[in-house]
């Protein structure tokens, strides 16, 4: 089990800001992640972040594209499903080029989000509130999908990890519809039976599973047991169970007495922007569990 940081806990979007700031600390396994900036030169410093000794994965919207994109396998805009595919490929590329076991991104939705509404479900909820939601339309295209991006990962030796979304309170108290897919274990379950491709897992975010309890009725130790099977990489980070807030997480935090059942996997910090001290004490509370 290896624990990395990601990139979101750094208070910097620079790639370049992050490598600095990791080898300032000692954080030697570093997530790269969505609200990184583009970066020009990416493979240059990538590159010179490894050989300073740095280890990577690749995650979601990572690399940073010049101008804003929505990620999303289940578009139904051609150009995006395009644009959405394209970059899985590139990501795997330099997943390879990183000797990442994977390249992990979120699972799709079935609505058509801008840019600018990515993380802000009230905003989303107002502007889908009279749509129509076509789950199973989504979720057959978000098979199709994903079977070319893992076909193209297992070609280059890698994996593709999945990761659950999440629906809040906030969204359902506005929409009452779900677009979100991926956000309860019947679901997981049921798409990694018809998904057929061995190289295909999930990444259990904690912090998502809490919110989409809240809000769906679930048990989170449940949904957890259930998925289990699938499961290549965690999230970890805590919240108020209304909003996936990304903060700190302690030993009281839902998940921590499961940690230990998946010690053969890589676990991510996940929690946004900390000092010094409390990027410390993350990593020191899993290091208790590796123990």
């Amino acid at each position: 089990m290896t624990i990395y940081m990601s990139s979101g806990a750094f208070r910097t979007r620079s790639l370049r800001g992050v490598i600095d700031e990791s080898l300032r600390l000692g954080v030697t396994h570093v997530e790269l992640s969505s609200g990184l900036e583009h970066e020009p030169a990416l493979d240059d410093v990538v590159r010179a972040g490894m050989k300073a000794g740095l280890t990577f994965l690749v995650h979601n919207y990572f690399p940073a594209p010049a101008e804003p994109r929505v990620l999303n396998l289940t578009s139904s805009d051609d150009e995006g499903l395009r644009w959405s595919l394209e970059h899985c490929r590139r990501a795997l590329d330099l997943s390879v080029m990183v000797g990442g076991a994977f390249y992990s991104l979120h699972s799709g939705y079935a609505v058509a989000l801008k840019a600018h509404q990515l993380g802000k479900p009230a905003e989303q909820a107002e502007a889908f509130k009279n749509s129509h939601t076509d789950r199973k339309g989504a979720t057959e295209l978000m098979l199709r999908s994903v079977r070319v991006v893992a076909d193209y990962a297992a070609q280059r030796g890698k994996a593709l990890v999945l990761e659950n979304n999440v629906i809040s309170p906030v969204y359902l108290a506005r929409s009452p519809a779900n677009p979100l897919l991926m956000t309860d274990a019947d679901e997981i379950v049921r798409f990694m039976a018809d998904v057929d491709r061995p190289n295909v897992g999930f990444l259990i975010d904690m912090g998502h599973a809490k919110v989409s309890a809240t809000a769906l009725g679930f048990d989170p130790n449940a949904f957890l047991t259930r998925v289990a099977p699938h499961v290549r990489a965690l999230h970890l980070s805590d919240n108020d169970g209304q909003e996936d807030q990304n903060l700190p997480f302690g030993r009281e935090a839902w998940f921590f007495p499961r940690l230990k059942e998946f010690r053969g996997i890589p676990w991510v910090i996940e929690a946004y922007e900390l000092s010094d001290d409390a990027m410390r004490r993350q990593l020191d509370v899993l290091r208790e569990v590796r123990a």
